[in-house]
């Protein structure tokens, strides 16, 4: 597994651009239609650094890639044995890859409305949030990674999947996944989600 992360407000405008030619033509209609430049910059910068990631990874041209969504609208890569997940948030992106399936989610710390948890938090979860810090984060980012490693998004049974957090060990309600809290930046919380193959 390998996490790489970029920082926006650090990509010059020529860089962006040489990027943006780079994209798939289905991509650059995608960002051509948004309406906020920071939404737009996130996802050409994400774009990038995918290409860079995977290309990286498996050691080919980063031009011979070739990029699809799943019906649930999680990218992968065409005829590669390779998985990777993006994430963005205010001013970084970041891209885990690896030879198994996984999921990234990178949240920026901030205030969130007291009672933002309860839809989404078992009891437990709530107990550590009151005596944490950045716990709601932290409980967020982990279950995010999870459903974007099986590719399915946040639904309905969001309560299904629960964490207990000790010290530095990361305890999931479901088996088959390893999870870790990844440094980026002192004002971020990003979790990463890797599916785990049993040998059999």
């Amino acid at each position: 597994m390998k996490i790489h992360s970029i920082n926006i407000n650090q990509v010059t405008d020529i860089q962006l651009k040489e990027w943006f030619e780079q994209m798939d033509e289905r991509r650059k209609v995608s960002v051509t239609r948004m309406q906020n430049d920071i939404k737009k910059k996130q996802c050409v910068c994400a774009d990038a650094l995918c290409r860079k990631a995977v290309s990286e990874f498996c050691g080919i041209n980063a031009n011979e890639l070739h990029f699809e969504l799943s019906p649930y609208g999680k990218p992968y890569v065409r005829n590669l044995p390779v998985f990777f997940n993006i994430s963005h948030s205010d001013d970084y992106v970041v891209c885990a890859v690896s030879e198994n399936e996984i999921g990234i989610d990178i949240e920026k710390i901030r205030k969130v409305h007291p009672r933002a948890h309860e839809k989404i938090c078992t009891e437990s979860e709530k107990d550590y949030i009151s005596l944490t810090e950045n716990g709601f984060f932290e409980i967020w980012t982990l279950k995010e990674s999870y459903f974007k490693c099986k590719g399915t998004g946040l639904g309905a049974d969001i309560k299904k999947v629960s964490f207990e957090i000790r010290d530095n060990e990361i305890i999931c309600s479901e088996n088959g996944f390893r999870f870790s809290f990844i440094e980026v930046d002192k004002d971020y919380i990003c979790s990463v989600c890797e599916k785990q193959i049993l040998d059999k």
